[in-house]
């Protein structure tokens, strides 16, 4: 009886470090992203970096909208 209840534990803790795993993978990196685009951009010309800024608000303001109207991705 003691190993059917052990064997269970050991099966639920490999599920639940499963699911764990699956939802970080999905969320994806975080916390990276930003310090590397902040560094990518004080090397590039103006007009580059105008367009990275661009680009980045445009990132911004869409996830922004999808939290706000619930539809987070993330």
């Amino acid at each position: 009886m003691t190993t059917a209840i052990v064997e269970f534990l050991i099966v639920a803790a490999i599920i639940v470090l499963l699911i764990l795993g699956i939802v970080k993978l999905i969320r994806g990196p975080k916390g990276a992203g930003f310090a590397s685009m902040t560094a990518f951009h004080d090397l590039q010309a103006k007009d580059k970096q105008a367009g990275i800024e661009a680009v980045i608000e445009h990132q911004a303001e869409t996830k922004m909208n999808e939290q706000e109207s619930g539809k987070d991705k993330s």
